[in-house]
């Protein structure tokens, strides 16, 4: 991308629009030399499997797919007989984006600032390779929804829009926007879900919105979520509900019980992916740029 419009507003918390543009400058130079180092990885990997019109069955040749191996056929000429498929041209991606009050959550770097980080890093991904890519902000409620779109330009006003569009809501509604893409994309897609996943009650519809689309889901996380300083008595607030309480950080105890609490939800939210086949990532406040792009990376040459 030669040219970004910059916004003067900016919602990410903290930040400015002149410095998250900045930040997705450093991101395009950074990830354009590690993917220059690594000679493959998510350019060639994001979508995953092959196209889905079967046209002809050829004997093996050298660097063929195992996979693609028609069993059937190789028994009844006692030679390896591969089957040919015509690539699909037109690939769709959609960012489905949490922009709740709970992404502005983060002890050093916001939650926010590493959603835009990885939004950006797949989306020039997706614009390198000439494919159709769109968004989805979300609450709990669809705060905005950008059409998949090819061209560098319309990759351009998808990262301004992530970067100054200012949410109507702070809470978190997942549910609500798988509800949505499986009711609007009609055409099967490739669909990355970017939240911490405090969500309630949405397995069943990011589920089936996995069964219709090849759903991938990054969990963005900061350490202070799941392990609390020991401060002495300090108030917190619930960014999306407002409610405040006062806590006692010294007891160890409570400490050790919150741990627990949210060691057990981890869990479960990997169980549930794992069961659901929904290929999971998980990246912290504290990874910086260059483990988020190769994790990035080997996420998508591993799921490929």
């Amino acid at each position: 991308m030669n040219t970004i419009t910059e916004e003067r507003i900016s919602s990410i918390s903290g930040y400015s629009a002149e410095e998250c543009m900045n930040i997705v400058r450093r991101i395009r130079i950074t990830a354009r030399y590690y993917s220059q180092r690594e000679q493959t990885g998510m350019h060639k990997s994001l979508f995953r499997g092959r196209g889905i019109d079967f046209t002809d069955i050829r004997e093996y040749e050298y660097g063929d797919d195992i996979r693609s191996m028609d069993w059937n056929v190789t028994a009844r000429y006692r030679k390896p007989h591969v089957r040919i498929y015509n690539e699909e041209r037109e690939r769709t991606l959609y960012l489905v984006i949490d922009r709740s009050a709970s992404s502005s959550f983060g002890a050093e770097v916001s939650k926010d600032i590493k959603i835009l980080e990885i939004a950006a890093t797949i989306l020039y991904s997706a614009v390198k390779e000439g494919d159709a890519a769109g968004t989805l902000l979300f609450t709990d409620t669809i705060e905005k929804y950008i059409p998949a779109r090819k061209g560098k330009n319309h990759a351009a006003s998808v990262i301004n829009t992530i970067i100054s569009h200012n949410p109507v809501s702070k809470q978190t509604d997942i549910k609500n926007a798988a509800e949505f893409l499986l009711g609007r994309l009609k055409r099967k897609s490739q669909i990355v879900i970017i939240s911490d996943f405090d969500s309630p009650s949405f397995e069943d519809a990011v589920a089936l919105l996995g069964r219709r689309h090849d759903v991938q889901a990054i969990q963005v996380s900061d350490e202070h979520e799941t392990e609390i300083p020991n401060v002495g008595r300090v108030e917190i607030m619930d960014p999306e509900t407002g409610e405040q309480i006062c806590i006692d950080t010294s007891d160890q105890d409570f400490r050790e019980q919150y741990r627990e609490i949210a060691k057990f939800h981890q869990e479960k939210l990997t169980d549930y992916f794992c069961k659901n086949r929904i290929p999971a990532l998980h990246i912290q406040t504290t990874d910086p740029y260059r483990d988020v792009f190769l994790k990035l990376n080997t996420f998508y040459r591993r799921i490929a």
